[in-house]
C-alpha cells in the first residue's frame, strides 16, 4: 500500500512539476510579448515628440504670419484713410 500512496504522491508532484513549467514557459512568453510592446511603445513615443516638436514649429511660424498679417492690415486701413482723404480733397 505504501507504494501506490507514494506513487499517487510522485505522480501529484509530477504533474506540479509540469503545471509549473507551463506556466513559467507562459510567463516567459508573456514578458517577451510585453518587452516587444514596450520597445513599441518607446519607439511610438519618441516618434509623438518629433511630430509635437514640428506642430510647435509650425505653430510659431503661424505665429509670425498672423503678426505679419495684423501689421499690414494697419498699414492697408490707413492708406485707405488717406486715399479717401484725397479723393474729398480733390472733388
Amino acid at each position: 500500500m505504501e507504494s501506490k500512496n507514494s506513487k499517487m504522491t510522485l505522480d501529484k508532484l509530477a504533474g506540479m512539476i509540469a503545471r509549473g513549467f507551463e506556466k513559467t514557459a507562459t510567463k516567459d512568453e508573456m514578458n517577451t510579448g510585453f518587452n516587444k510592446i514596450d520597445i513599441r511603445l518607446n519607439s511610438v513615443e519618441e516618434r509623438l515628440d518629433r511630430v509635437e516638436n514640428r506642430l510647435n514649429k509650425v505653430e510659431n511660424r503661424v505665429e509670425e504670419v498672423h503678426d505679419i498679417l495684423v501689421s499690414e492690415e494697419k498699414q492697408v486701413l490707413g492708406l485707405q484713410k488717406r486715399v479717401r482723404t484725397l479723393e474729398r480733397a480733390t472733388k
